[in-house]
């Protein structure tokens, strides 16, 4: 059972912070739940009086008798709440903590997520939706967690290339002993490029994947005009040592 061990001075039930405004406080509580792998929302409000919040797996669902429920996050009557109250007195916003107890663990990557929806805004997709996608992205999460037990996600990954039959080498800090660099091929690829050695192109991505490692993908391309992939590298910095080290192998 997690606790927001971040908001200990809320517990003994007084209202804490000033906003001056309803949607600072908004924003505040969704940030720091994201700060630390809970996403926050919004239960009832009286717009002018207050705002309660509890986590999005908050409550149950309600079935009826002729409907079925397909949905990304499974509700289990998380506990946690807080409330906002607004302050004639001062024009003010204030917030407590009601109850501090998370019956779950909270969710990874929520970083990712907030570049997701920010992406998704600039497409003018509908709230709702951007919504839908979140709860079913952490849902995806938290099922792989769930089958990768105690093994590390690198370890996962290992285990992947090894018993799918790809060519894979790497290389680790020789004082930390952390991943530094990862080539990885599948033979199959390996035999296409045999047929088409001709044309070679290489690219390095950014940011496109939860490890924040720069991704070198090796293409080839066919007398058709049609690429596919050669390899893949993991590289700790696009450095002249890291490309050098993904060629030579």
């Amino acid at each position: 059972m997690a606790n927001w061990e971040e908001w200990t001075s809320f517990y003994d039930g007084t209202y804490y912070e000033v906003f001056n405004s309803r949607q600072n406080l908004i924003d505040w509580v969704q940030n720091v739940g994201r700060g630390i792998g809970y996403v926050i929302v919004i239960k009832n409000s009286r717009r002018n009086y207050n705002v309660v919040f509890q986590c999005d797996r908050g409550g149950v669902y309600r079935s009826t008798k002729n409907s079925t429920r397909n949905t990304g996050t499974e509700k289990i009557n998380c506990p946690f709440k807080l409330e906002g109250r607004y302050t004639a007195s001062g024009d003010s916003w204030n917030v407590k903590m009601v109850c501090e107890m998370q019956n779950h663990q909270p969710a990874l990557y929520l970083e990712d997520e907030t570049r997701l929806v920010e992406d998704l805004l600039d497409k003018n997709v509908k709230p709702k939706d951007i919504l839908s996608t979140i709860k079913n992205k952490i849902a995806d999460e938290n099922i792989r967690r769930t089958k990768r037990g105690d093994k590390t996600q690198m370890q996962v990954v290992m285990e992947f290339l090894q018993h799918n039959g790809f060519v894979h080498e790497s290389r680790a800090n020789a004082s930390t002993n952390e991943l530094e660099n990862l080539f990885f091929d599948h033979p199959k690829s390996l035999e296409i490029w045999r047929a088409f050695p001709h044309v070679v192109l290489m690219d390095a991505t950014y940011n496109t994947n939860m490890y924040k490692l720069p991704l070198l993908e090796i293409v080839g391309v066919t007398p058709t005009n049609m690429t596919f992939c050669i390899a893949f590298v993991y590289m700790h910095k696009e450095k002249k040592p890291n490309y050098t080290w993904a060629l030579d192998y």
